[in-house]
């Protein structure tokens, strides 16, 4: 049967059967991902950014097609992730606005708004690459130009355009060197064609198919022949992403303007909202720029440099996850190749991403500047999911250690992303601890893992760490804390009262409270120390943690302390991250004490 129109309901399914052939192909996409950076995201940044269509419409929510395809646009924006994702958004931004307000239209009206996604695609970059998901769909879009005044059915126009988007897309690996080498398609353009197969098959037979993730020929494992992991393209760290909210929003102007803070710049969007990609090393500086255009949300920073390393760990099964308020000396970090999830934190209206966007210097000159108390934000569910998509492509376990659940939402959040995760087993501990505390858990993991124990063996070891890890937290006074709203008022007050120094625990039901207490201002780092050592067991082995927040001379006194009593190998000294800083204040010391398993 002959399809002459499309209204707003055909659109949302034929978009739907298209995007469930991308979320299918995903895995493949990422193994074909070598261009701009051989990272190994694509497939999940396509599927993100499609999977915010499916979550956000119902095919009935409009029946007149420019309605749909606008809310099918914000919704792609509000998702875009990664270069080909949101060059994607754009191009569903570009194809509503052709739409031109009509409630339906034909396949001659359908190549005007396909002409008009084509080239705001385009003008999403400042410097358009040949080869990639833009040449599949310029030619694309001039395949369906070509057919749609002599094709008035969709069936066959689509089909017939769908030939030359292949064709394009056989091209791309001779187009780029990179490609070329690795003897791969483009993974932007792979999935761009795919979404058009999904699209046609829906049409030809009305059915959207139910894809598996089974690997038949077109799935097989791509023979790549080239050595990626030295090919990091871009000479900036962080792929670093937000949206930003207003009103008369330039998207060339904010384009040009953020170029010079670096490469891979898309900047996708409308007058209302634009969906900012850059490859930076400053991700801080393009949050600030970005703010002066609008309201800046969804702030996220990915380090390349660290997910480069996935490919080329020795160990290729199991992964250690941390959120940023979980310390530890970052070569530590890097050498045992932990995978932190930042917490974010704000001055009023300004946000910041834990570790990246601000350092502990940084943010104590803000605190005593600004008018606004500073105030933290758990990662969200996105942010979790987004981490366990990418480190599921190198790992088949994922071992997630966080803040306790009964101080933070951070443990809610990776509960509910682990929960929209197949294909892998993700292991969520709750440390129980803070800091440095739950700093020495996440190492015992990575310990674990180095010395090639099994993933059973590996969450067995890293619960019972949770059980021999304690952590004490020294305070100069409570004000911070009341003020983060983790220790009443009155109790702060009665401190001063008496001229206690408090020493917070955290409790069985993992709250963070007053476990201790010393008494008068001098020597307070000291009195910690002394309050510390005699809550250890004689006939047992430690290592210890030590963080502070401004006070490194004392801290460092405390470290050495213990490195006479334990072995420099047994000490991790480290300064307290922003997020916990908050609750904290100046001042504050964290000493965690963990018994060492004697070898079996």
């Amino acid at each position: 049967m002959a399809i002459k129109y499309l209204d707003g309901k055909r659109l949302y399914r034929t978009l739907h059967a298209g995007l469930q052939k991308v979320l299918s192909r995903e895995d493949y996409l990422n193994k074909i991902n070598v261009f701009p950076v051989p990272d190994s995201d694509t497939g999940t940044n396509m599927a993100v950014t499609l999977t915010a269509i499916k979550d956000g419409i119902d095919e009935n929510d409009h029946p007149d097609i420019n309605a749909m395809s606008q809310k099918i646009a914000d919704s792609a924006l509000d998702g875009a992730r990664g270069n080909s994702g949101v060059i994607l958004a754009q191009f569903l931004v570009g194809f509503a606005n052709g739409l031109k307000d009509r409630i339906t239209i034909s396949t001659e009206q359908f190549s005007e708004a396909v002409h008009e996604a084509c080239v705001q695609a385009y003008d999403a970059l400042i410097e358009p690459r040949e080869g990639t998901i833009l040449t599949v769909i310029r030619e694309w879009s001039e395949s369906v130009h070509d057919h749609s005044s002599k094709l008035p059915d969709f069936s066959q126009m689509l089909h017939n355009s769908l030939e030359r988007a292949q064709v394009a897309l056989k091209e791309t690996r001779d187009k780029l060197d990179v490609l070329k080498k690795a003897n791969v398609v483009d993974a932007g353009a792979q999935g761009f064609v795919y979404l058009l197969e999904g699209m046609q098959d829906f049409i030809t037979s009305g059915k959207i198919r139910n894809y598996t993730r089974k690997k038949d020929r077109e799935m097989a494992d791509p023979v790549v022949n080239y050595p990626l992991e030295n090919e990091l393209e871009s000479k900036y760290r962080y792929c670093t992403e937000c949206t930003v909210n207003g009103r008369n929003l330039d998207k060339k102007t904010l384009r040009k303007k953020l170029d010079s803070l670096g490469d891979s710049t898309v900047v996708a969007g409308n007058d209302k909202k634009l969906k900012v990609h850059i490859h930076t090393d400053d991700p801080q500086s393009v949050f600030e720029l970005c703010r002066q255009s609008g309201l800046v949300s969804g702030e996220k920073a990915d380090d390349m440099l660290r997910q480069q390393k996935h490919r080329q760990a020795d160990n290729a099964e199991i992964a250690v996850v941390i959120d940023s308020a979980c310390d530890l000396p970052e070569d530590v970090i890097q050498a045992m190749n932990i995978q932190v999830v930042p917490v974010k934190l704000g001055f009023g209206d300004e946000h910041f991403i834990d570790g990246i966007g601000i350092t502990p210097e940084e943010f104590w000159a803000k605190t005593a500047a600004s008018a606004h108390h500073p105030k933290t934000s758990q990662p969200s569910p996105g942010d979790f999911r987004r981490h366990y998509e990418l480190l599921k492509q190198h790992f088949k376990t994922i071992i997630s250690i966080h803040i306790p659940a009964g101080s933070s939402g951070t443990f809610q959040s990776a509960m509910m992303a682990a929960k929209t995760q197949k294909n892998v087993n993700i292991e969520l501990v709750d440390s129980m601890n803070l800091t440095v505390g739950a700093g020495l858990i996440a190492l015992r993991a990575a310990e674990a893992i180095q010395a090639g124990k099994t993933a059973d063996q590996v969450v067995k070891i890293t619960r019972r760490a949770v059980d021999q890890t304690k952590i004490y937290i020294g305070l100069e006074s409570l004000d911070f804390a009341v003020k983060g709203g983790r220790v009443p008022a009155v109790v702060n007050k009665i401190a001063k009262t008496i001229n206690m120094n408090p020493i917070l625990v955290v409790d069985k039901a993992g709250k963070m409270g007053v476990g201790g207490k010393t008494f008068g201002a001098r020597n307070r780092p000291d009195k910690l120390l002394k309050f510390v050592l005699k809550k250890l067991d004689k006939t047992k082995r430690y290592r210890f943690g030590v963080a502070y927040t401004t006070n490194h001379y004392e801290a460092h006194r405390i470290a050495h302390r213990f490195r006479q009593l334990a072995g420099n190998e047994n000490v991790f000294f480290a300064q307290v991250g922003p997020a916990l800083s908050v609750h904290g204040g100046p001042g504050t010391i964290a000493i965690a004490t963990q018994e060492i398993e004697e070898a079996n």
